[in-house]
């Protein structure tokens, strides 16, 4: 099933190959290495609105956020109005909780049993850390919402829908909101007129299940993103819907906004060919998004673009980013969430095609997404499997100057599939760190839908990011972290034994002494980010002190042997 996957997109690539030359109306056809602009994105701004946004940027130039969000509030209201925008209430059907579907596991902790067709997960900045995921279940046609508040120790069930009537969970999109209106919402896309994009929304105790239309009527929707910013408590929401089936060799996409909290809808822009989006906000009013145009026109081409103002008409810039003329399976856009945005740093990540089934992870930044400008073909994943299926995303506290990424490596010859996470900094955007694979007790799924979803836990006792992802066994959708189980312990090792590796003291302020049983191949210490800080290729005997001058804080130590692997915690003083 793998190979035939495989086999489809190079066929798709091909394909690509032979069309790409034909004309466009709207764009250029672009060289590798070229980026495009097209005045034809964006919609016609009138007086009023053109007005309102003059007045708006000058209240952001002066530092009044609160006034220019108010104006663009009001900008919001003219496109209602000349939209003919009204809320279009559309009620989920409450499902009751699956039984016996929590639990946990040594390693990987299981969030719910069972096979899933959707995956998604966010956090909230809060004292516990409260992390969130959402899954689109195979067997009943539901989707589920869980949460942890013990950094991902545990995870409780929170609340289940499904739209009338029963279909099968393609995709779907959480997105946590904040302070007195931190609802929950979970965006997905209903087969219902033909393919409609609606949104539910519950109370964060699980309370208060609504819904309303996002985009509904003949405009089938075959794909869509969903995100909100992180402008205080009052915050928007965001939403691409494409129509991957419109007639015509230029299938268009809508970008929505909310600003009352998913009851009413307006378009804000138009874009094309934007299969496989993404969207992310930095620390104020810039927001970003990527897509894979259809290779039949833009092979090698990752869509890219900027809105310096909340989405509204006229503020978006597109620059794609082509590296070359080969086939680009997904891709994630996310900036460092620092200021000022205009010269914050922002990542590409996306899957390139090599060769045969092969596919490698790269990236590209900028340090001016208005106007493009992106440096890349820096390398994230480079081996001899096919990788891919990315999530890139920023930790939204003001300053951070760290991204995330994940993907997924595809044995093609024994389905021993792992997750990897790792990160980039704003001072060396070109330069990844990547730890072992996360996942410890199960082998990783992978697909459009159900990538691993990358999730903070804010005051967590580590720091970085964790992954929600599926096993391809069907068994489950797990959880697991660096603070849970160390960064990098192999599965499917043909034996672990608790007293393979003991550690003593494991809180210390001075020197450690690390003993082992068997014969060593190697041993590493890696911080919390999964940052190798020691690395020990074949030590001798049974046993090593470890004095380095190090930063306090966790601290993992992975041991190779003979026979199997393991790692254990310690914590610096």
């Amino acid at each position: 099933m793998r190979k035939t996957v495989m086999l489809a997109i190079l066929l798709l690539g091909a394909a690509g190959m032979a069309l790409a030359a034909k004309a466009a109306p709207d764009r250029v056809t672009l060289a590798p290495g070229q980026v495009s602009q097209s005045a034809n994105y964006h919609p016609h701004v009138s007086p009023a609105i053109a007005a309102l946004q003059t007045q708006a940027q000058a209240a952001l130039a002066r530092g009044d956020e609160a006034a220019a969000r108010e104006l663009s509030r009001q900008v919001q209201a003219l496109l209602i109005e000349e939209q003919h925008a009204v809320p279009h209430p559309a009620q989920p059907v409450a499902g009751e909780a699956p039984a016996g579907a929590a639990g946990s596991f040594t390693s990987d902790k299981l969030i719910k049993s069972g096979d899933v067709s959707a995956t998604s997960a966010d956090y909230e900045q809060d004292a516990n850390g409260t992390m969130w995921a959402a899954m689109g279940a195979t067997a009943d046609s539901l989707t589920y919402v869980y949460k942890s508040s013990d950094h991902g120790v545990t995870w409780n069930y929170v609340n289940g829908w499904y739209w009338a009537p029963k279909h099968p969970v393609s995709k779907i999109k959480l997105v946590v909101g904040q302070g007195d209106s931190g609802f929950v919402y979970v965006f997905e896309n209903v087969p219902g007129s033909n393919g409609d994009l609606y949104v539910g929304r519950i109370n964060k105790d699980g309370t208060g299940l609504t819904g309303w239309g996002v985009r509904t009527g003949a405009d089938t929707v075959t794909d869509f993103t969903a995100c909100r910013d992180f402008s205080g408590s009052n915050y928007w929401l965001y939403a691409v819907a494409y129509n991957g089936l419109r007639a015509g060799d230029w299938p268009p996409a809508m970008i929505l906004r909310s600003t009352d909290y998913g009851h009413t809808w307006a378009i804000t822009d138009s874009i094309y060919n934007s299969h496989l989006p993404t969207l992310a906000f930095g620390a104020g009013s810039y927001g970003y998004y990527s897509s894979v145009p259809a290779p039949a026109r833009w092979l090698g081409d990752v869509a890219a673009g900027v809105t310096t103002f909340w989405a509204d008409p006229g503020t978006w810039h597109f620059h794609d980013w082509r590296p070359d003329s080969v086939t680009i399976n997904d891709a994630a856009i996310a900036p460092a969430f620092t200021t000022s945005e205009s010269t914050a740093t922002v990542w590409l990540a996306y899957s390139h095609f090599v060769s045969g089934t092969n596919y490698d992870v790269l990236s590209a930044h900028t340090n001016d997404a208005v106007n493009g400008g992106w440096t890349g073909l820096d390398t994230i994943a480079h081996t001899s499997d096919p990788e891919g299926y990315v999530d890139l995303k920023n930790y939204t506290v003001s300053g951070n100057s760290y991204v995330n990424v994940s993907y997924v490596d595809i044995n093609m010859s024994n389905g021993h599939d792992n997750a990897y996470l790792g990160w980039s900094e704003a001072s060396t955007p070109k330069v990844w760190h990547i730890g072992g694979p996360i996942n410890q007790t199960v082998y990783s799924g992978w697909g459009f839908t159900t990538y691993p979803n990358i999730v903070y836990s804010p005051n967590g006792p580590g720091s970085g990011g964790g992954l929600v992802f599926t096993a391809n066994d069907g068994s489950g959708t797990y959880f697991n972290a660096s603070w849970l189980t160390g960064v990098a312990e192999q599965p499917g090792a043909t034996a672990r034994s608790a007293n393979l590796l003991r550690i003593t003291p494991t809180i210390a302020r001075g020197a450690v002494r690390i003993h082992w049983d068997g014969t060593a191949t190697r041993l590493t210490v890696t911080d919390a980010l999964g940052r190798i800080v020691r690395d020990y290729a074949h030590p001798v005997g049974q046993y090593l002190l470890w004095d380095d001058k190090v930063a306090a804080g966790t601290y993992f130590v992975r041991l190779v042997t003979n026979r199997c692997s393991a790692t254990r915690p310690i914590v610096i003083q």
